[in-house]
Formats: structure tokens, C-alpha cells, sequence
């Protein structure tokens, strides 16, 4: 009588699918990790991009003039720079961002740059800005008091950086609201 089960043929066959599926999943790890790092990074980057514009509009900075690398505001308000060209985010008890997991990991930089009208047309040198900008009544091809802002943020140990975008005006050309009853 014969006897029932694998041979091992059949065994080895079993096993190089198995290997092969194996295999395939672990080639899939690495990607998965990257991809959530720069998740993370994104993340990170988000949060802390805003934070900095909050702080910029907090303290109704002159984009063109405070936001240059040298200026008042950037060496007595901001974080000095690490020595890369780019700033660290102050973590230190009782600092801004002393409660974001691993701060210390981060850096950023601040770019800016005047708009002007007409839209579309770019003058001087000048960014034009987007389609659909509504600009203060003003001169064609005037300067708009109307600044691109641009915040990278990255991680330390890597080249990979995200930009953040905001529109913000010099708030010393902006009249007060009146107030009065």
C-alpha cells in the first residue's frame, strides 16, 4: 500500500513561494519607512511653519525689512543661526516650542519677496503673484506693499525641506481700524 504526503519536491516548491513572498514583503519595509518619515517631516513642518507665521503676524513685522537675515527683529527676536544658514527653534523651558516632540531635530529659514501689480507680470525682479490676487487700489506696476513669505523647514540630518507660502502686508502702510463708537 502507498503511502499518503508531500515528497520533498514538492516541499521545495512550498518553500521557494513562501521565500518569494517573504522576500517581496521585506523589499516593501524601506519604502514604508521613507514614506513615513517624510509624513512626519510634512507634519512637523506644518505646524511649525504656521506657528512662525503667527509669530511674524503677532508681531506685525515689515516683511521686506524685519524678516531680512541681520536685521533687528531677526537678531533679537528670532532664534540666531546654527551656523548653516539656518535657525534652530528655541526649546528651552518656558520657550515657544518646548513642548514639540524632538524640536531639536528642526530648523528653519525665512525667504521674502515684494509683489507687484499688474498680476501676471513680473517687474524688477519682483515675483508676479497668483492668479485671482485681489492687490489694494493702487499704480500699475507699483510696488503693492503685498510680500511672498516663504518659511523651509527640515530636518537636521537630512536635505529634504518643505516651503510654506503666506501673502502678508507691511502692517505700517495698513491704517488702524477706527475704534471710536
Amino acid at each position: 500500500m502507498r503511502q499518503r504526503g508531500l515528497t520533498l519536491f514538492e516541499v521545495l516548491i512550498a518553500m521557494f513561494i513562501f521565500l518569494v513572498g517573504i522576500v517581496g514583503v521585506l523589499s516593501a519595509m524601506p519604502v514604508g519607512v521613507r514614506s513615513a518619515q517624510s509624513v512626519i517631516l510634512q507634519d512637523a513642518g506644518i505646524h511649525l511653519s504656521r506657528s512662525k507665521f503667527s509669530e511674524f503676524r503677532r508681531d506685525r513685522v515689515d516683511p521686506i525689512v524685519d524678516l531680512v537675515e541681520g536685521s533687528a527683529y531677526m537678531t533679537s527676536w528670532q532664534e540666531p543661526l546654527n551656523g548653516n544658514n539656518w535657525h534652530d527653534f528655541a526649546a528651552a523651558a518656558g520657550q515657544t516650542y518646548q513642548y514639540f516632540d524632538s524640536i531639536e531635530q528642526y530648523e528653519w529659514k525665512v525667504d521674502q519677496a515684494q509683489l507687484v501689480k499688474p498680476v501676471g507680470v513680473s517687474t524688477a525682479g519682483n515675483p508676479a503673484p497668483p492668479a485671482g490676487f485681489n492687490f489694494p487700489a493702487h499704480g500699475s506696476g507699483a510696488a503693492a506693499g503685498v510680500y511672498k513669505v516663504v518659511i523651509s523647514v527640515r530636518r537636521k540630518s537630512t536635505s529634504q525641506e518643505f516651503r510654506f507660502v503666506q501673502y502678508m502686508t507691511d502692517y505700517n502702510r495698513v491704517a488702524p481700524l477706527d475704534k471710536s463708537p
